[in-house]
């Protein structure tokens, strides 16, 4: 120390800084320590305090306990009681010797599983539910963990039934369709999804029906417009496959136009007709049985079966006078080489098959 007069002893039991006769004697103020302390660590000779920055002290070599994140900006008094190294007694083993664990026992003793020096509420919630038996998905990422876990106050986080009915069993009792009534099961997964609670409802139709799938525009009509709700009995009893339209479409096949009745078409709706729009009929038997108009020289150059077939009740009857409005006389020119030669749309056809002109 400074001047002849003053004297440092350290030793185990404390420090006793002597001075010149009549001076007062100054405590050491850190009590008994494990491990003997060299004062000028932390002190210097121009002054006891305030201590020097940085400290030589290692607290990790020393102690055991490495100061990272905000334990290094920590003051020695906000872990040490009045200065004193030794208290409180405390376990560089565990966090626990500080902090109080706010989760009663419920999840890990090791703070470290889950927080950080840094930021003691920087944690990886999402990551860290995924080892329990509900892993958060779609709108369970959105919503505060208060909101399941709400009688757990300052972060107990108690164990929850994973079981999605034992949330959302308001919501399974009050649906508006009646899952009660009809007796649907409480595994809402069978059904629902974490995206959304109402859009993009799956249900195994095919198994329950014995084979009916879903298709097109099957999919998007609401469960009432086939079944009676609540009870769910079929509107089309005796209807079990997607390809048994007109069980459905009888009324749509009577009351067509063209008059499908009067014209001998059969009842096999999908020769014509699909699953997104019931206007979109298409006859692709067509083409390999009477005349080529999905494909060749016709392709694309009609909007409708009536351009053609003028009589609704038989399409056996056609004219091609409606698009080729030929002159007669100029076409009993054209044609007057032409053996059996007739004006005449059937004569046409024979002639001209697959509908070229030579």
């Amino acid at each position: 120390m400074r001047g002849a007069g003053f004297a440092v002893a350290i030793a185990l039991g404390g420090v006793v800084l002597a001075s010149p006769a009549g001076a007062q004697e100054a405590a050491y103020p850190h009590g008994e320590t494990r491990i003997s302390l060299d004062c000028t660590w932390c002190h210097t000779q121009e002054g006891w305090s305030p201590a020097k920055q940085p400290l030589e002290f290692d607290h990790a070599a020393q102690t055991g306990f490495d100061q990272t994140g905000r334990h290094a900006e920590l003051e020695c008094v906000n872990c040490h009681l009045g200065l004193e190294f030794a208290e409180p007694k405390l376990s560089t083993a565990g966090c626990s010797s500080c902090h109080v664990d706010v989760h009663i026992g419920n999840l890990s003793v090791e703070c470290e599983a889950c927080h950080n020096t840094t930021a003691w509420n920087d944690v990886p919630g999402v990551g860290l539910h995924a080892r329990t038996s509900l892993p958060l998905s779609g709108m369970h990422l959105q919503i505060s963990c208060e909101t399941c876990h709400v009688d757990d106050t300052g972060g107990a986080y108690t164990t929850l039934d994973p079981d999605c009915y034992s949330c959302h069993a308001v919501a399974y009792e009050t649906a508006s369709l009646d899952h009660v009534e009809n007796g649907f099961p409480t595994d809402c997964e069978a059904c629902h999804n974490t995206l959304s609670w109402g859009a993009g409802v799956a249900f195994d139709h095919v198994t329950v029906s014995s084979g009916f799938r879903l298709l097109g525009a099957h999919a998007r009509i609401p469960c009432s417009e086939c079944h009676v709700v609540p009870g769910f009995d079929s509107r089309f009893p005796g209807v079990t496959s997607d390809q048994d339209c007109v069980g459905c479409h009888q009324d749509d096949y009577d009351t067509a136009d063209p008059d499908h009745v009067g014209a001998g078409f059969g009842t096999n709706c999908t020769q014509c007709h699909n699953t997104e729009r019931w206007e979109d009929a298409i006859y692709l038997e067509h083409d390999p049985l009477y005349f080529p108009i999905f494909s060749g020289a016709h392709q694309g150059e009609w909007a409708s079966c009536t351009e053609c077939h003028e009589v609704p009740d038989d399409f056996a009857v056609f004219t091609c006078l409606t698009c080729h409005a030929h002159n007669q006389a100029d076409m009993d020119e054209k044609h007057k080489e032409e053996q059996d030669y007739v004006y005449d749309s059937p004569a046409c056809l024979d002639c001209h098959p697959d509908g070229k002109s030579d």
